[in-house]
């Protein structure tokens, strides 16, 4: 059944239900999602390559891994070029090496830098990078190189060339960068402790390191690096056809390996990886199927097709959340949504539970937990945080507290949303909710659906002030960065509310250096935020991802849209 036919069976079941509909929750404590493990025995098996012996130990399969994906973000080797769209990750994360590292619960670790460190003022992070270190082209990586990534990413020129939001915010509070020995140290005039979290693996972004150039921002030099870029992490790219594929070949010398006293191999076991574009999921489960592809994400839906095959489903934990922030809502009195009670309705009439089950299956996949950022594995997360339950009688109850009875008077609602690759039915979902508001508040709603760019710059330009985005999300550890984007930050251009009372409180709770004193702040602050309902807490989801028959075993990370935890899989 398609999924057109499917979202207009939910629309009928609201439109037919009224006000009164209700859900029937399906399993409020059934088991979280399987985030990998081993296929089970298949009628289906496949041969494969024989695999030999890496040069300092490990097991390589001569063989390419194929993984389909329906994003590629920006096609741009250098973060700094990023907007920071999911897409990027899936390549960026491959061909890069970080500062700080991971480990399978996303705690950060000793990564190409063996100590980190804030001062006590908060200000300054200071970075220890590691010895032996080696860029793909087999030239050692050096502090010089670290330093001179702080000043091309974050040096006080840099909010004039480059687009990264983490940059930029950096960039225009940028206090110095200095070398001292194997010692980098990256100054900020306010407190920033949420840096490292943003140069590490754990974080949201690609914040990797580049060898240094003659110069910090020269667009020919950006051109010929992304014609052949050099990284340091586990795979370098050997082929680049834009908006078609990426190959990549395993670097053996990666540093993250036990010869390197290291606990794990982090190296991909694969001679090859190629990242193939293909947007429709019926074509990345036909490819599955035929073996033509190891790995690409799907929905819910797909499983019958992809088992029937000799594939599976692995779940991805926490991979992503539905972030629906209201846009620029201060910069006019006079919006609707300048209103905290119509915010507040808005949240109340969204019947999360239904589309939960209706929609993506069930809490299997799709988990109506959390407020934005915050999701069950952040810090500062609780139960006080969930989403407002549906409670449409409510909703109208605040609707005439706003002055709008019945929607009347009130704005049109304008709801924008893309085309997602890692967030199963995201435009299906944004129209679901345009017909609840439509159906429970007598709004006016109209659902727009674009291109994830140039929604994002126009939100940055302030042109979308007023109206509501509804769109996938990374999840993450710490969500001090994005606090710090939307309630502490009076220049940032994303900012939901010149409250100045919140601002404060914002600020106060993302410079605390100590983490556990941070996490408590936070929290309270995410209480408060979520009160005046400048986003619309909805819920994360399990990514699923089909995995092909000649797969063994891939345990992906938690807390990650892309492909994670390749270093993990095995061939049967």
């Amino acid at each position: 059944m398609s999924v057109k036919i499917i979202l207009g069976l939910i629309l009928a079941l609201v439109l037919a239900c009224g006000s009164s509909a209700t859900s029937t929750p399906s399993g409020g404590n059934a088991p979280t999602a399987v985030s990998g493990g081993k296929s089970q025995p298949t009628a289906m098996p496949q041969a494969t390559e024989a695999p030999t012996e890496a040069p300092t130990g490990g097991t390589v399969y001569s063989t390419e891994l194929k993984i389909m994906v329906g994003d590629l973000g920006s096609e741009r080797f250098d973060v700094g070029y990023s907007l920071g769209l999911a897409g990027d990750l899936n390549y960026g994360r491959i061909m890069h090496g970080f500062l700080i590292s991971d480990n399978a619960q996303r705690e950060m670790v000793p990564g190409i830098a063996t100590a980190w460190n804030l001062s006590e003022d908060g200000l300054t992070w200071t970075f220890t990078i590691r010895e032996g270190v080696k860029w793909q082209d087999g030239t050692e990586l050096t502090p010089e190189d670290v330093q001179w990534t702080f000043q091309h990413l974050f040096g006080p020129q840099a909010k004039d060339f480059i687009i990264a939001p983490s940059a930029l915010r950096m960039s225009r509070q940028a206090g110095g960068i200095e070398l001292n020995g194997r010692d980098v140290s990256l100054t900020s005039t306010i407190p920033s402790p949420e840096i490292a979290n943003v140069l590490s693996e754990v974080g949201t972004g690609w914040y990797h390191l580049m060898p240094a150039r003659a110069e910090l921002n020269n667009s020919d030099d950006e051109v010929a690096y992304d014609k052949d870029p050099i990284g340091a992490g586990p795979m370098r790219l050997v082929n680049h056809v834009r908006a078609s594929s990426m190959t990549f070949e395993r670097f053996d010398d990666f540093y993250y390996q036990p010869a390197n006293g290291f606990p794990e191999d982090k190296r991909i076991p694969f001679d090859t990886v190629t990242l193939f574009l293909v947007p429709e999921e019926s074509t990345r489960v036909a490819a599955i199927r035929a073996g033509d592809a190891d790995l690409a994400p799907v929905s819910l839906a797909a499983r019958s097709q992809l088992e029937s095959g000799g594939g599976r489903l692995v779940f991805g934990s926490e991979g992503n959340y539905v972030w629906a922030p209201l846009m620029g809502c201060w910069a006019d009195a006079n919006f609707s949504c300048a209103k905290k009670e119509f915010r507040q309705a808005l949240a109340y009439a969204i019947d999360k539970e239904l589309i939960r089950d209706k929609l993506y299956g069930g809490p299997e996949v799709f988990r109506v937990k959390g407020f934005g950022a915050v999701t069950p594995s952040t810090m500062g997360y609780s139960t006080d945080l969930d989403p407002y339950p549906f409670d449409p009688d409510k909703a109208r109850e605040l609707m005439v507290a706003a002055g709008y009875p019945g929607g009347e008077g009130a704005d049109k609602v304008v709801l924008h949303t893309w085309e997602s690759t890692s967030m199963p039915f995201q435009t299906e979902a944004a129209q679901l909710v345009g017909e609840f508001w439509r159906r429970e508040l007598g709004l006016e709603v109209e659902v727009r659906v674009g291109n994830p760019s140039s929604i994002r710059g126009d939100w940055a330009d302030g042109k979308l002030n007023g109206e509501i985005i509804w769109r996938d999300n990374e999840t993450r550890r710490d969500a001090a960065s994005i606090a710090n984007a939307l309630y502490a930050d009076p220049a940032n251009s994303i900012r939901l509310t010149e409250d100045p009372v919140i601002q404060a409180k914002a600020q106060a709770a993302v410079r605390i250096a100590d983490d556990d004193e941070r996490t408590i702040a936070l929290a309270e602050l995410f209480k408060v935020v979520r009160d005046e309902a400048y986003e619309i807490g909805v819920g994360y989801v399990n990514i699923p991802w089909g995995v092909g028959s000649r797969i063994d075993n891939w345990e992906p990370l938690p807390l990650a849209p892309n492909p994670s935890g390749l270093h993990t899989m095995t061939l049967k």
